[in-house]
């Protein structure tokens, strides 16, 4: 993570804490940064590790604060780009996988996948029902 990443939810943290008189939960700072919600899980748990922010569980939900913006100073001004690829790859491997989610509940195939099952649950009942009982007692 980077300065400027950190410096990007941290306002993000108080705009929304502005906006909302209470803490954002990462998702709504996740839609306020056009950002994953599972980027920004990470890189605020990489923040309240080093005390620069912190996520605060309640009973109902996590919210995040801002603690010591002071010590963004100690992140790396540039990240390499090895690491920012396997993050961009990532990404695009969780959104293609949400879109075929998606495209299948949208299509009716899992409706048809769902009556499919159904359909061969019922011919092996029906099969089940018309079949003789093993004797017990062996043959006659």
């Amino acid at each position: 993570m980077t300065q400027d990443e950190a410096r990007l939810l941290l306002a993000g943290i108080r705009v929304l804490t502005h906006r909302l008189e209470r803490g954002p939960t990462p998702e709504e700072l996740a839609d306020l940064l056009d950002m994953a919600d599972s980027q920004v899980r990470i890189r605020l748990t990489i923040l309240a590790d080093l005390g620069i922010a912190a996520l605060v569980t309640s009973a109902f939900e996590t919210h995040a604060e801002v603690r010591d913006e002071s010590l963004v100073v100690q992140l790396a001004e540039a990240e390499g780009p090895a690491i920012s690829e396997d993050l961009k790859a990532f990404d695009e491997k969780k959104r293609a996988e949400s879109e075929r989610m998606s495209q299948l509940f949208e299509s009716g195939a899992q409706d048809a996948l769902r009556d499919d099952k159904h359909r061969r649950m019922d011919e092996d009942l029906q099969d089940i029902r018309g079949r003789k009982p093993r004797n017990p007692f062996g043959e006659d």
